[in-house]
């Protein structure tokens, strides 16, 4: 068996993979693991494109296109690792060891997920984890609070603007560009909810991990590069920008909240 499966879904991230592939060789030093990756356009053109290259990779095909968790859920059926590591096309391994992070949620038992620090292309370290999330919040960034001159407390505070932690630390849930995550817990809570078809599937799944007692915890001893696109911050009223606030309504109808999320964290 292996020790990690990755999970990479392209929908059309050819140009990007063969650096987030082959960034991983390094990444994956000492550990025992295999690499699934998921192409949700039937066209087969990244199989031809990569296969030539990285032939040890397991190159799957949807014959239609589906939502992301959905996607997530398919290839997870293909994988044989003890854990799962969900990456984003868009990402490339910069620094730190997988193996490492393993290590540390077999030390820790109650830790069913870690996301790793994410770094935008300027240097910059991206913010990829946040308490979950409320309806004003919800609200206030869809109302472009992300620009405002002034942001409320409750606003920042809930965003967690303003924490930065170099140890690894619990926090309600992380970015669905890198989750690593137990398989037999990932399997407890049935996988990614596909009813969400794209944005919020992370939030969904940290949530009913941590209503079955399990953490989610940021490792910053990892590090990766990730383009965060924000497609749907691009294009207000879009296709993208449609789903994300579907899957907002659907995040707070589903666990029966507006304001206060019975299952998050006490401060930090």
């Amino acid at each position: 068996m292996s020790e990690v499966s990755v999970i990479i879904v392209s929908h059309g991230h050819e140009a990007m993979l063969h650096d987030c592939i082959g960034s991983l060789g390094e990444a994956l030093r000492d550990i025992a693991s295999e690499t699934v990756l998921l192409d949700n356009l039937p066209d087969g053109k990244v199989e031809a494109l990569l296969r030539p290259v990285f032939p040890d990779v397991i190159y799957m095909n949807n014959p239609s296109p589906v939502g992301f968790a959905d996607n997530v859920n398919r290839a997870s059926k293909a994988c044989a690792g003890k854990h799962l590591l969900i990456l984003n096309p868009d990402t490339v391994y910069q620094s730190g060891s997988i193996a490492g992070a393993i290590d540390y949620l077999e030390q820790y038992g109650d830790v069913a997920l870690l996301g790793c620090r994410l770094m935008n292309d300027d240097g910059s370290v991206q913010q990829n984890y946040r308490r979950f999330p409320t309806l004003p919040v919800i609200l206030s960034r869809g109302l472009g609070a992300d620009h405002w001159p002034w942001q409320p407390h409750f606003y920042r505070w809930r965003m967690m603007l303003d924490a930065t932690f170099d140890r690894p630390t619990p926090v309600d849930w992380v970015f669905g560009a890198f989750m690593l995550v137990r398989r037999s817990c990932f399997d407890a809570v049935g996988g990614m909810d596909p009813d969400f078809n794209l944005y919020y599937e992370d939030v969904d799944l940290c949530y009913r991990l941590r209503a079955r007692g399990l953490k989610t915890v940021f490792y910053p001893e990892l590090q990766f590069g990730h383009r965060h696109l924000r497609s749907s911050a691009r294009k207000p009223l879009g296709k993208a920008w449609r789903w994300h606030v579907r899957s907002a309504y659907r995040i707070l109808r589903k666990h029966g909240y507006l304001l206060r999320p019975p299952v998050e964290l006490e401060p930090h």
